[in-house]
């Protein structure tokens, strides 16, 4: 989550309602294949949701809204932090409901529920073999340990320093970004974690405040998104070499950087001017590759998520409009918006199935 940004339109869209919003219907499909977006949804109002878009044409497509209620006959929780596909099972981190989902496709059955304590707030979820996952928790100092077979937790779990955001999986280790929360409460580090030991080997102290998303570039170096802290401390790209556990380049930024997407040898970032662009060989950005005016939206309006869709040779951005209110998904190819899909409240990720 964009935890300044997001903070204040949550506000806002809490003082306005004064209930929460009706659900919405829909017919289940026997299967769903397309395009599936995750709509993070309001903190405590409980309306994340799953769509599905699914092609019906070359440029035409049949909205299946909140497909997740309509299969399984319940709303999807409170706040869809992050999401993993493995082939037909697809794994969704609940951070407001403590829960982790584990469904099947392509019906969108759910498989099992994992229920984490009072105390966590699962961020992300991390597969490592067919028996074994991470979940790591924001709030109370853990990465916790499950069976992705079973859903059955696997204590002990595995101490952390605050604040638990991005993990990944590189040389044999789990890194692990431990970033801000609660002002003045601050962190500046990356873990790593050996999985055959279940424990932190090591921290690496960052040049910057507030490590969020974390990439592997092509040459197998780790790349650390670091978001600053929002007012008098704009963000940093940091390039370690995991290796040795060294940084190799710290590049600064104009912005603050929210997420770090690879597509083949291409690094893309969502920062605060939209999707940015950045060259990791000669550490140089493009700041400007898509942003607001080229979609045709607002300057207020919060670019929240976007995803490169091979097949159709285009971008698709999510916005989530002034946050609270139902976004829209643009589908943008060679200069142009040519569609447009009103989704679920805040939509942030996307990806194609099958």
């Amino acid at each position: 989550m964009r935890k300044i940004l997001t903070g204040i339109t949550l506000l806002t869209s809490l003082l306005a309602c004064v209930r929460k919003p009706e659900p919405p219907e829909s017919i289940p499909q026997p299967h769903y294949a397309g395009i599936f977006i995750l709509n993070e949804g309001q903190w405590t109002l409980s309306n994340a949701s799953l769509d599905v878009l699914s092609p019906t044409g070359p440029e035409t497509y049949t909205y299946y809204e909140d497909a997740f209620r309509a299969v399984n006959q319940k709303p999807l929780g409170d706040v869809a932090n992050h999401w993993l596909r493995s082939g037909d099972t697809l794994w969704i981190v609940m951070n407001g409901s403590r829960l982790l989902r584990c469904l099947i496709l392509p019906t969108l059955r759910e498989a099992y529920i994992v229920s984490f304590p009072s105390s966590a707030s699962p961020r992300e979820f991390l597969l490592l073999s067919p028996t074994k996952a991470y979940v790591n928790s924001l709030l109370d100092g853990y990465v916790y340990r499950l069976n992705p077979l079973s859903g059955q937790l696997t204590p002990p779990h595995i101490p952390i320093e605050k604040y638990a955001e991005s993990m990944v999986y590189l040389n044999g280790r789990i890194w692990v970004s431990c970033g801000n929360y609660a002002y003045p409460a601050r962190n500046n580090k990356i873990a790593c974690i050996l999985p055959e030991k279940d424990s932190v080997e090591y921290y690496i102290t960052l040049p910057r405040e507030n490590p969020g998303p974390l990439l592997v570039l092509p040459n197998g170096e780790l790349l650390v998104g670091c978001r600053g802290n929002y007012a008098d401390q704009k963000g940093m790209l940091v390039h370690v070499n995991p290796d040795e556990g060294t940084i190799t380049h710290s590049v600064p930024l104009q912005t603050s950087v929210y997420r770090l997407q690879r597509y083949g040898s291409e690094v893309y970032m969502l920062t605060d001017s939209g999707i940015s662009r950045y060259d990791w060989q000669s550490q140089q950005v493009e700041y400007s590759f898509i942003t607001h005016r080229h979609l045709g939206i607002q300057p207020h309006e919060l670019i929240y998520g976007f995803y490169y869709d091979s097949l159709l040779q285009s971008w698709l951005v999510a916005n989530a409009k002034a946050g609270g209110t139902r976004g829209e998904v643009l589908f943008y190819k060679s200069g142009n918006v040519y569609h447009r899909q009103r989704v679920g409240v805040f939509p942030a990720r996307l990806i194609r199935y099958p």
